[in-house]
């Protein structure tokens, strides 16, 4: 009978510390990657499996640092297949906790379930990974130590799923660190209470020295390498799908899950591409629902967003998987098919009876209509000139009694109202006289004072009437009028400042939007100098602040940088407008000179309410405030909007809810501050 010598076990305390750490930093990667991508729909799969794997490449790594940290007196191998195939049961058994935790209606009960998962899986792996050792020898476990270690990684895994439920709602990312730091001393705790209750032995005729020296591990040089590629890809997957996470909620309509209008501003030279490539005939059309506010009116709002997907989901079943809907603007849809052109007439008379399909809402059957205006796009035509054409043969379709479709001819739909507002401008500008200036205040959300304002500009014309900046300042851009006008709108802004100044006024800084136009000549800041420094020879501080938008400085960075940095050596304050609305400036960000950020109106409609929303309005205040940028929430229509902005650390509120654009008489700045006192 052989009689066995039980061999002492030794720890380099170094790389214990190291497998603690790799198991905590794993599971903080794990769970907040999981959290932040579940909230993107069209990420749910591939965020699950990221995770799922995150996790159990953490245990593994925390695993095998912790063997590469075991030291015997004999040397000792590892059957790698063995090894690699260890980390199966524990990511399998990740991906199950996850899935029942984030994508299924969760009782006490699953979440009992998860943990007792997760927990399985940690010592699961840990003990395949044992059964991967080889050596001359025997290995032996006390039953006692062996269950508890099971129990201990069942119950931390338990303990941490149950917290992270409990706090699935609170967005602040250090509720998540006590959690991974819970799970990685669960899993560390698990692996060497496991070695504790295991005892290597050899035969004695081995004549195993027991009081030599140990063998250092050869799984240490292996180990180096794998951990350090773990953590890589540990890092590189949360960064890779955060960013993409990010843009799917930027790019995603809340309401449907279809495209928005960000999505095809930033996608639209792709889907060209494309088609120019796979030689396919695009259609292009823009639908808009008919008579829908009635269905608002009457059945309330909440109904009235019931329809909007339920539309949705009867556009999309109507399209090929090589096709798009995206919904541009409350009602109204924008479609990208591929249709010959012999077959459009017969392709739209079916898109239009399947929406004359009724709707049941509230036991009453709702039918709907639509007029659709179509093109066949010219590839060389902007995105900007096909919506042009595409609302003309909508309007056409409209005046003609909607419920139809018409195709876009340029002879029979070309805006002759361009030309004569085009016209009308050229000759208003000669005096300026038709138009004026109107100030939209900015509050101070922790003050709730008022001491800045916008300047926007207004045109009545004598024959049309008001006409929408909307309408008139795209055809300046166009036809090379908005430098003039800029100009015309910097003076009086500035003649205004001046006279302010001298009754000591209650608004002390202004500003004013710069065109995309700006920064296509270096010499367009000639204009701006000349004001500022005839200004200042009047005497006193000029506190005047310039609006940019994202699209101006990325379409010629380098000569944009060089501009920004001539206005800022006049002591002007540098705003970037429609934050959010490009994700293109978040790579160049930390370069433009910029005192101000506003967040688009597109992104504030969505908070509180809408997760994706709040989650993108919450990272672009945070990233301001990590850069010493100051923040502007644009369009702030509600009280629940201000508080929520004013609960993150917004510096600057704008919109409806404190005041309307007014003209300069109307400025009141106790009506204003009283909003928001009566709120505080």
């Amino acid at each position: 009978m052989n009689e066995w010598i039980t061999l002492t076990k030794h720890y380099e305390e170094t790389l214990v510390i190291l497998s603690v750490i790799v198991a905590i930093v794993g599971s903080y990667a794990s769970i907040e990657l999981n959290r932040r991508l579940a909230k993107a729909v069209s990420l749910k799969k591939r965020a699950l499996f990221v995770s799922s794997l995150t996790m159990g490449l953490s245990i593994w790594g925390m695993h095998f640092v912790g063997m590469g940290a075991f030291e015997l007196a004999v040397p000792v191998k590892y059957d790698w297949v063995l090894m690699f195939l260890s980390i199966v049961p524990a990511v399998t058994a990740a991906w199950i906790a996850f899935y029942l935790l984030y994508y299924s209606e969760l009782t006490r009960k699953k979440v009992i379930i998860a943990g007792t998962l997760m927990g399985t899986g940690i010592a699961m792996m840990h003990y395949l990974g044992m059964v991967a050792m080889q050596f001359n020898g025997d290995i032996r476990y006390d039953a006692t130590l062996f269950m508890l270690s099971i129990v201990i990684a069942i119950t931390v895994a338990y303990v941490a799923l149950l917290l992270l439920y409990m706090t699935r709602h609170v967005d602040k990312k250090r509720i998540l660190i006590p959690v991974a730091i819970l799970m990685g001393f669960g899993i560390s705790t698990m692996h060497y209470v496991g070695m504790l209750g295991t005892t290597f032995c050899v035969p004695s005729a081995s004549g195993v020295d027991v009081t030599a020296r140990p063998v250092t591990s050869n799984i240490l040089s292996d180990v180096a390498i794998p951990v350090f590629l773990i953590v890589l890809l540990i890092v590189g997957l949360y960064i890779h799908l955060e960013r993409r996470a990010l843009q799917m909620m930027a790019y995603t309509d809340h309401l449907t899950g279809l495209h928005n209008r960000r999505w095809l501003d930033h996608h639209m030279s792709k889907v060209d591409g494309q088609y120019s490539r796979t030689k396919k005939q695009m259609t292009m059309a823009l639908l808009d629902l008919d008579g829908y506010k009635w269905i608002n009116d009457t059945f309330g709002f909440d109904q009235g967003d019931i329809v909007i997907r339920q539309f949705s989901d009867r556009i999309k079943a109507l399209l090929r998987e090589d096709e798009a809907c995206i919904r541009y603007n409350g009602t109204q849809f924008f479609l990208i098919q591929n249709i010959d052109s012999e077959m459009l007439e017969e392709a739209f008379t079916d898109v239009l009876e399947a929406i004359r399909q009724p709707i049941f809402l509230d036991g009453q059957e709702i039918h709907l209509t639509a007029t659709i205006g179509i093109i066949v796009p010219d590839i060389t035509d902007t995105l900007e000139m096909r919506i042009g054409q595409m609302e003309s043969a909508l309007r056409a379709g409209k005046n003609e009694g909607r419920d139809r479709f018409v195709i876009y001819d340029e002879l029979l739909h070309s805006d002759r109202r361009e030309q004569q507002i085009v016209g009308s401008l050229r000759r208003a500008m000669t005096d300026f006289k038709e138009f004026n200036l109107v100030y939209q205040p900015k509050i101070a959300l922790a003050t709730g004072k008022v001491e800045q304002a916008e300047v926007l500009i207004r045109w009545n014309h004598p024959k049309f009437g008001f006409i929408s900046p909307a309408e008139f300042i795209p055809l300046a851009e166009k036809y090379s009028l908005i430098h003039r006008l800029t100009q015309w709108v910097l003076q009086e802004t500035v003649n205004q400042m001046e006279v302010w100044r001298e009754e000591d006024h209650f608004i002390r800084q202004v500003s004013v939007n710069l065109s995309a136009m700006h920064f296509r000549s270096e010499s367009h800041n000639l204009m701006i100098k000349e004001i500022v420094h005839h200004s200042l020879k009047n005497g006193g501080e000029l506190q005047l602040q310039l609006e940019i938008t994202e699209t101006s400085v990325m379409e010629n960075l380098e000569r944009a940088l060089l501009m920004l940095g001539e206005l800022k050596q006049l002591s002007l304050t540098i705003a970037l407008d429609d934050f959010g609305t490009g994700l293109s400036s978040l790579t160049h960000l930390k370069h433009l000179p910029i005192d101000i950020l506003k967040i688009d109106k597109s992104f504030i409609d969505e908070v509180p309410h809408d997760e994706r929303g709040t989650a993108i309005t919450e990272m672009i205040i945070q990233l301001a405030k990590s850069l010493g940028i100051e923040v502007v929430a644009e369009g702030v229509e509600t009280l629940e909007q201000h508080e929520f902005l004013k609960r993150l650390g917004c510096d600057y509120g704008q919109g409806y809810y404190y005041s309307r654009p007014v003209k300069v008489n109307d400025l009141d700045q106790q009506t204003i501050e009283r909003t928001v006192l009566d709120v505080g």
